[in-house]
């Protein structure tokens, strides 16, 4: 039997290493106190990678935390980082924030396989859309879901090459002047994550746009998997746990439903759900149809996080 190569194992293939650099969570501060800080961290990403031989996929900034897929080297990537770190640090060091950095540690997980490469990018792509209900996941500035499939992608902006004088300062917030690779664009001061951002060689990763949606928002467990993977709790809507709680129901208490099952039966199933899925006390409450106190009796110390 003859095995055809798809386009995506080809471009998977022929590329890489790839890898998914994220960061430890700020404990006790945030990274930007302003959209104009997002805008310089965008603009610091954008110089980095000029200065390094690796290319960006994806990428995610949150408020306490970064997140990024990128194909090249181990020792380009980690250029990447010390390029991009250390100029946060100057900007933190210079605007009242010194030592910010040090305590933002960045881990580097080798991505590979073809499946593991996209549940990565959209585990990245969600990241800020499970955190916070006002996000939209395919329309959120500071990451770059956005970029892939989008026919009304506007690519707008002047290269970066040729900002003179206070416009060339207030991109880099420096007065040090520096040449600018010029396929970086700018656009109000921010450069433009589509001229940064490879999101063509993503778009070849799927067979259309339907698989690449799918692939972010339907394919739940995956997100799970990458999230223990890298250190991180999962966090998961009523909506993706439901499905999830209905299956656990139907293979481990032979049931369709928990009004189905008895009050053990229903306790064991909220263990899992909280062991498995990192579902918070309400949640539990709502999906397993237990009473609240219930739920906070079998686990007390998470029920201040649900305050």
């Amino acid at each position: 039997m003859i095995y055809l190569q798809t386009q995506a194992e080809k471009a998977f293939e022929q590329s890489g290493p790839f890898t998914h650099l994220h960061t430890t969570p700020l404990e006790k501060d945030i990274l930007y106190y302003n959209e104009t800080e997002k805008a310089l961290a965008l603009n610091y990403i954008a110089i980095s990678l000029s200065r390094c031989a690796c290319s960006l996929l994806a990428l995610a900034l949150m408020s306490n935390h970064f997140h990024f897929i990128l194909a090249g080297a181990r020792d380009q990537v980690a250029l990447f980082w010390e390029e991009f770190s250390n100029r946060m640090d100057i900007y933190y060091r210079s605007h009242g924030r010194p030592g910010l950095m040090k305590h933002i540690h960045a881990n580097l997980t080798p991505i590979t396989s073809l499946k593991q490469l996209r549940d990565e990018i959209a585990y990245v792509i969600r990241n800020a859309f499970v955190a916070r209900t006002d996000i939209h996941v395919f329309a959120d500035p500071w990451s770059s879901g956005y970029l892939y499939f989008n026919p009304m992608l506007i690519r707008e902006g002047v290269p970066a090459s040729a900002l003179k004088g206070r416009k060339l300062r207030d991109f880099t917030c420096s007065r040090q002047i520096e040449a600018i690779d010029g396929t970086i664009y700018v656009k109000d001061g921010r450069a433009q994550m589509w001229s940064f951002v490879d999101y063509p060689f993503v778009e070849s990763l799927y067979d259309n746009a339907r698989q690449f949606i799918n692939s972010v928002l339907k394919n739940v467990e995956a997100q799970v998997e990458v999230s223990s993977r890298i250190g991180e709790k999962p966090f998961l809507s009523d909506e993706e746990l439901f499905p999830l709680m209905y299956k656990l129901c139907r293979d481990a208490f032979k049931a369709n439903s928990p009004k189905d099952m008895d009050l053990q039966s229903r306790k064991k199933l909220a263990i899992t759900l909280k062991n498995n899925y990192f579902a918070s006390n309400k949640q539990l409450a709502r999906l397993t149809q237990l009473p609240l106190k219930d739920i906070d009796t079998l686990f007390p110390l998470s029920r201040q996080a649900d305050k």
